[in-house]
């Protein structure tokens, strides 16, 4: 699987900058394709990762815990620019339990998401690449992938206002990991 990963973002790679999001690269439903200047669309990735935890009291007291899995739920909201793409990086605290932000299909985001801003950047091509390969790559998930378990699958939603959709994505396939920020 990540060999077929590589080969799709490789493909996209020989498409110029100016085509990587015509029609003509994308599939007829891509939520890429009616973009116009300006326009937004957003990207949620709920991803579970083994980590030891560790917290710091007021009166200077450090306690770990145990390794465990944890929630980690990141947001991309890429902006069209004249230029290319504009990414916003948010990242989400840290759940316990396993995708619980995507237990269900979530159309509007929840302020128990506790999302904050850590940067804004340039998306180069191949940052984009890894987005438009995502969309092809991920299937829609399906009401068994909702259920809340430690098994759970990596999952993406895109957005943009009223489209959306959510989808699984087999494999480690990790935006931040995939992309420079």
């Amino acid at each position: 699987m990540r060999f077929l990963f590589i080969v799709l973002v490789s493909c996209l790679h020989f498409v110029g900058y100016s085509q990587i999001t015509d029609s003509i690269n994308l599939a007829p439903s891509s939520l890429f394709n009616n973009l116009k200047l300006g326009d937004s669309l957003t990207f949620y990735q709920c991803h579970v990762e083994e980590a030891v935890q560790q917290l710091s009291t007021a009166s200077g007291q450090t306690l770990t815990g145990k390794t465990q899995k944890y929630t980690i739920t990141e947001k991309y909201v890429l902006v069209k620019t004249d230029m290319g793409y504009n990414a916003n990086y948010y990242t989400s605290s840290l759940n316990v339990f396993p995708n619980k932000k995507f237990s269900g299909l979530k159309i509007r985001e929840r302020p128990y998401w506790a999302f904050e801003k850590e940067k804004t950047v340039t998306l180069n091509d191949q940052d984009l690449k890894v987005f438009l390969a995502l969309e092809k790559k991920g299937h829609e998930a399906i009401e068994y992938d909702f259920g809340i378990t430690r098994y759970n699958t990596n999952q993406i939603i895109i957005k943009q206002h009223k489209n959306f959709k959510q989808l699984v994505i087999e494999g480690n396939y990790v935006i931040s990991k995939l992309i420079k920020l």
